[in-house]
């Protein structure tokens, strides 16, 4: 894909997991889905590493329920 401008991290938190999603600017990009992460904050670090890679700038978004 190379280097694209923006990337929205969508993180769906649960308990003992977080679903993690990413999709770029770029006209007609798909959503990619890198599954369920640890809750720990190192993984929480290790994905942030990986996407900054294929972007300049890295926009999360969250949703949590009562257990997250």
């Amino acid at each position: 894909m190379g280097q694209a401008s923006t990337l929205y991290i969508g993180l769906d938190v649960h308990k003992e997991t977080i679903a993690v999603a990413y999709v770029s600017t770029a006209r007609q990009a798909e959503v990619i889905s890198l599954g369920n992460i640890g809750t720990r904050q190192c993984d929480i670090d290790k994905v942030i590493g990986q996407l900054q890679t294929k972007a300049k700038k890295l926009v999360f978004v969250y949703e949590a329920g009562p257990c997250g």
